[in-house]
């Protein structure tokens, strides 16, 4: 019997098999499938949407056997959801209620949930939220600098990407031997953040009460003064407009002009992609300082997702200006993106870690299951 993953996004399905092999967990196929824009009305799915999910399901039944369970990446689980948990009805009511702190990831996520429970029913299926990592941090870095009323509502400083970053502190410690005490980490892609992790667990990050916040990212402006917002809406921009504008038009999008694309960018002579790619590792690199503080120090820099992993041009530009901590990179080790990429005995080490977020789910299904 197999593992089926699926991680819903607005524009694409990317998914995963495993099955057990030789008493331990086994990856038999990956892939992606685009899909349409849009959702259907309420809990409806759309046809489009739903033979999707029947071909992927249905081929992953034909080449690996029957499937135990499926595993969901969900953007996020709010103060509830603190590790994986099996879905059933009360927890798909607790995750749909979430939305509105993820109005443009949770709906997604919940479509393959939904569709699968409609194409299978009684199949067992797993929860497994990004958030949940950054649960661990002290009260004081998740609070906002808002009245109290608001805390207490859920207006606080949630974090992202907590699936990748639980895979790559598994992962250093496997390359290594051991988890750095003071790690810093980075997740570029088309969403980025930084993650301070000490001693293998979240203990402040860049992104906030939502995607929007902290590093530039493809179409995301991260950290933005918001006066901007409210100059924008004295103008009479709409919530709709702002939406568009925070998600879908700024970053290296709206700077460059140009496009989302890092490797587009790095490739294109514009004076306007150069400046795009600078913002973004300036940012990354100010931002990653300041992680350093919370951290007291710092022992390891590691890079993941795709910007990270396979862009050395930009890890060189953000290490080169987290110098003043120690950090150091070897030209030849990150040319080929070999795992570690500084020089040996070097103060703060750096490396690069294969992101593997399905791997995370897998094991998370494989447990609850």
């Amino acid at each position: 019997m197999s593992i089926l993953v699926l991680n819903v996004g607005s524009s694409s399905v990317k998914f995963a098999t495993f099955a057990h092999a030789d008493g331990r967990l086994v990856e038999r196929a990956r892939g992606q499938r685009a899909r349409a824009a849009g959702l259907g009305h309420g809990e409806a799915i759309g046809d489009a949407d739903l033979a999707l999910v029947t071909e992927i399901l249905e081929a992953a039944e034909r080449q690996h056997g029957a499937i135990r369970a499926v595993g969901h990446r969900i953007v996020h689980g709010g103060r509830a959801f603190l590790a994986p948990v099996r879905i059933d009805g009360a927890t798909l009511s607790g995750i749909a209620a979430l939305a509105p702190l993820a109005p443009l990831h949770q709906p997604h996520n919940l479509m393959g949930v939904r569709a699968v429970a409609q194409l299978r029913p009684g199949l067992a299926q797993v929860a497994c939220f990004d958030t949940a990592f950054h649960r661990t941090q002290p009260e004081l870095h998740r609070r906002l600098p808002l009245p109290e009323s608001y805390f207490e509502e859920g207006v606080e400083r949630y974090g992202f990407h907590g699936l990748s970053y639980s895979w790559l502190t598994q992962e250093i410690a496997r390359l290594r031997g051991a988890t750095p005490e003071r790690m810093l980490a980075f997740h570029l892609g088309a969403g980025a953040s930084a993650c301070a992790i000490l001693d293998g667990r979240s203990h402040d990050t860049s992104m906030g009460f939502s995607t929007i916040d902290g590093l530039m990212m493809a179409t995301r402006p991260g950290a933005l003064d918001p006066g901007v917002i409210l100059h924008l809406l004295g103008q009479g921009a709409t919530q709709k407009e702002l939406t568009d504008l925070l998600y879908t038009r700024s970053g290296l999008r709206g700077v460059s002009g140009l496009t989302a694309d890092m490797k587009t960018l790095l490739e294109s002579s514009e004076q306007s992609a150069h400046r795009a790619t600078e913002m973004f590792c300036r940012r990354a690199a100010v931002v990653g300082a300041g992680l350093a503080v919370a951290l007291g120090g710092l022992d390891a820099i590691v890079f993941t997702g795709g910007i990270g992993e396979h862009a050395p041009a930009i890890r060189a530009r953000i290490v080169a200006q987290l110098g003043l901590l120690g950090a150091t990179i070897d030209t030849g080790r990150n040319a080929t993106s070999e795992a570690r990429i500084s020089p040996d005995g070097a103060d703060v080490e750096c490396w690069v870690v294969k992101a593997d977020e399905e791997r995370v789910i897998a094991d998370a299904v494989a447990a609850l299951a």
